[in-house]
């Protein structure tokens, strides 16, 4: 049997919302952080003059269809606390080896393979490579110089700043709590010399936008929706607002230029699946803001049940084909999922084990 490979904690909520699907498929997916680094199970790589191969011996006689890296942790040794410093790292070494192998699992498709999912994290690569394919994105300065950052408010009226990571902290005397997320700066702005030239932030152009795009792509399928306050009203970020009375959204299509540029990006940064995020100005034209190769994607279908985005997912990683049929698949949902007894055990576990990141963002 072939059989879908996830690599995230049990924690994980998209995780936990495919393994119900496709076992509704009458296919047992292989759940798992990480390689597995205990005693009974053995990997093995032998490469010579006639090819390399890899073995697994969790596998027995199946075959494995995908391998989707949603979250992959290092793998904890089961070994002697002295011995653990040292097995742990040959174990995180070992696993980046195997894993960047076209040998491993051979024939699998990788959502996303390993190098290329790495390089789609760096959001000067992304920008960069919308350069060459010619997709519009807001002028960007990523500086540690205040002089740079006042020079570009000058030219742009209104930047906004962003970080590379959202950073959380705590004030140790009072408790409150802050964040660094997205900020508009215009002439008026402080602009804290020492503060800026701590570490590299990100500036941009502000847009003046009628709303945002969410793109999916999952293989061959894309899913498009807008999100704003409506009346060509739009948010600074709209992740924030998700429960906001006056947030919209709406299924879209997007033209069709636009989405052959995508397309284009999606195969120059070597994805399978990703989530897009875009400005639409006022005149309607679109900017590149960024690409997640690992992105929350379940939500989609929450807001926009029309779209079969867990049933596509599904037939993705069961198949191991990004032009699977999800015709032929058992039907599954999001609203089944949350009335599902896998939801009921997800939020039992969590409740006495708090996972290491929030179960659900929109990024």
């Amino acid at each position: 049997m072939r059989r879908p490979l996830i690599l995230a904690p049990s924690s994980d909520p998209h995780a936990c919302a495919l393994a119900w699907a496709i076992r509704r498929q009458g296919v047992e997916p292989i759940w798992t952080p990480s390689l597995r680094a205990q005693r009974g199970v053995h990997y093995s790589v032998r490469a010579g003059g006639d090819g390399t191969s890899f073995s697994d011996s969790l596998l027995a006689d199946d075959s494995v269809s995908s391998v989707w890296n949603r979250r992959m942790q290092d793998p904890v040794p089961d070994c002697a606390e002295e011995d653990r410093n040292f097995a742990t790292w040959e174990w995180k070494l070992f696993q980046r080896n195997v894993f960047s192998l076209e040998a491993a699992y051979d024939g699998a498709l990788w959502v996303n393979g390993l190098a290329a999912s790495q390089r789609a994290e760096l959001k000067l690569v992304q920008l960069d490579t919308c350069r060459r394919l010619g997709i519009p994105f807001p002028e960007t300065l990523v500086t540690t110089d205040v002089a740079e950052v006042a020079a570009l408010i000058r030219r742009c009226g209104t930047v906004v700043f962003k970080s590379f990571l959202v950073h959380q902290w705590q004030e140790r005397s009072s408790g409150r709590m802050h964040a660094v997320g997205v900020t508009l700066l215009n002439g008026d702005s402080e602009l804290p010399a020492e503060a800026i030239a701590v570490c590299p932030g990100i500036y941009q152009r502000y847009i003046e936008k009628r709303h945002d795009v969410r793109v999916t792509f999952i293989g061959d399928r894309v899913f498009a929706m807008s999100l704003g306050k409506g009346q060509g009203e739009a948010y600074v970020d709209w992740r924030g607002h998700g429960k906001d009375p006056a947030f919209r959204v709406e299924a879209i299509t997007l033209p069709a230029g636009v989405e052959a540029k995508l397309s284009m990006l999606m195969r120059e940064l070597g994805l399978v699946f990703g989530c897009i995020d875009l400005a639409v100005d006022k005149q309607g034209d679109f900017h590149f803001l960024e690409v997640n190769q690992a992105g929350q994607f379940l939500f989609v279908e929450d807001l926009l049940p029309g779209y079969p985005v867990l049933q596509s997912m599904t037939a993705l990683l069961v198949s191991g084909r990004t032009d699977a049929s999800i015709d032929a698949l058992a039907s599954v949902s999001m609203e089944a999922f949350w009335q599902s007894e896998s939801y009921a055990s997800l939020r039992a576990s969590v409740r006495t084990n708090l996972p290491e990141r929030s179960l659900f963002t929109l990024e």
